[in-house]
């Protein structure tokens, strides 16, 4: 995943790391998914063969420098930190004495500002794949709820 280097201006300057990163997390998948199988064989355990998908759409997306958020309508920002906490390109006031983002349920004080995939959103399991969904859905349905009202209700 291609990291903002920077943002200003209402324009985000993107890192040419993508074919990299999608390398590695195809990697990680690979490697989890070999252990996996390695403990079925081991344990002679009769499971179904799952194929790792072969999913190419990233590595051949063209690498975008730089993105207009306004002109490609981008109002909102679901900030995913992967496995170490890491809000330093956030300049709001948005984290506690812990260091763990304000929040309730993924939505925070800051329009537009939003997490999803912490722990402790409310639950433990929203940080794992288990539980992301249903914070994902939380802070979308919140994310919809406030584009209607600022429609004034129109939208469908």
């Amino acid at each position: 995943m291609s990291f903002p280097e920077g943002i200003r201006d209402g324009k985000a300057w993107l890192a040419p790391d993508l074919p990299d990163s999608l390398a590695r997390v195809d990697k990680w998948e690979a490697d989890i998914l070999k252990d996996i199988d390695d403990y079925i064989a081991a344990q002679g355990l009769d499971a179904p063969e799952e194929p790792l998908p072969r999913l190419r759409d990233g590595y051949d997306a063209p690498i975008i420098r730089e993105l207009d958020l306004r002109a490609e309508g981008i109002r909102s920002v679901i900030w995913a930190t992967g496995y170490r906490f890491d809000f330093s390109l956030v300049k709001l006031p948005i984290v506690d004495d812990f260091g763990f983002p304000v929040q309730d349920r993924g939505v925070t004080a800051h329009p537009g500002l939003y997490f999803v995939g912490l722990p402790w959103l409310p639950s433990f399991k929203t940080g794992l794949f288990l539980g992301v969904g249903e914070n994902a859905a939380h802070v979308a349905g919140h994310i919809a709820e406030a584009r209607r009202r600022r429609a004034g209700g129109r939208l469908h």
